[in-house]
């Protein structure tokens, strides 16, 4: 019922990257309105950013960074440097990764980008979009900024209900690079790292180095485990993990944590996290909070 999944072919060991990937289309977190601006090649954040002359939107903290990003970037400059000022500001990071998406295609397609096994736009085609699953109101929305993308790029060809689409399989597939620190510099589409399923009791993590997304094992995995990584953060209750799981990845998760099976272990712990305990001394319960 999970669909696909990642299996491990060897044993791996606490610490053991499992898998890396580079990101398929990535944008840093820039927007009209966040304060501090990211280059668009690694990340960082300085004082000696340079805005693109041309369309204003990406910036570079050096050559170097710069030249890593043109053969993406003198495509989008292209698309982008068309808008008038006010639309250029409803570019959001969410439309500008969609608008590389198509960019990038079109550059393999194209073979001016290569494609390989780990980085080719039929990886993008294989992810669950949930389609069926989302509200009238998101679909609303998704339509809305395929007719953005669409006005952006100008493609006579282009199909605004594969967008839509492509938007549906953004909200639950996505990833959202963090540094060191863990705080969020990016958005990162990984259509490799996006088999992995979840679990509330993972065995491995989801971290990043720049902009590599790397899969590290938290304890032994032998031959022929499944690898699990949590999308969410699992210090809360199964009532609080369920919640977000359904909302945020649309699906009931079953793994050993949240089944019966796991549930008076869990009881406990929401008890320390969620509960209040009784204020009589000599009680040691605690009221554990049921909606």
């Amino acid at each position: 019922e999970k669909g696909r999944s990642l299996v491990a072919t060897r044993d791996f060991y606490p610490g053991e990257v499992i898998i890396s990937q580079e990101p398929y289309v990535s944008v840093p977190n820039n927007s009209s309105v966040s304060a501090q601006k990211r280059c668009d090649g690694c990340y960082a954040t300085t004082n000696a950013l340079s805005r693109c002359s041309r369309c204003q939107v990406a910036r570079y903290c050096g050559t170097a960074c710069q030249r890593s990003e043109w053969k993406l970037h003198r495509l989008e400059c292209e698309a982008l440097s068309r808008l008038d000022k006010d639309k250029r500001k409803s570019v959001t990071p969410s439309i500008r990764l969609m608008v590389r998406l198509y960019l990038r295609r079109k550059l393999q397609n194209e073979k001016i980008i290569l494609s390989t096994v780990m980085d080719n736009y039929h990886l993008v085609e294989a992810l669950v979009s949930h389609m069926s699953d989302i509200t009238e109101e998101q679909l609303v929305l998704y339509a809305q900024m395929a007719n953005l993308v669409n006005s952006i790029l100008q493609w006579p060809e282009i199909n605004i209900k594969e967008i839509a689409e492509n938007f549906s399989k953004f909200a639950c597939n996505v990833h959202t690079i963090c540094d060191s620190e863990l705080r969020p510099v990016g958005t990162g589409l990984y259509p490799v790292i996006s088999i992995i399923n979840h679990s509330c009791l993972p065995n491995s993590v989801l971290v990043f180095e720049g902009r590599s997304a790397l899969v590290r094992a938290m304890q032994h995995i032998p031959t022929g485990t499944e690898v699990l990584i949590s999308y969410i953060e699992t210090a809360g209750s199964t009532m609080t993990r369920q919640k977000a799981l359904k909302e945020q990845y649309l699906f009931t998760c079953t793994c050993p944590r949240c089944s019966k099976a796991g549930q008076y272990d869990d009881i406990q712990e929401s008890a320390v996290l969620e509960g209040y305990r009784c204020k009589s001394e000599k009680c040691g319960g605690f009221l554990l909070r049921t909606t």
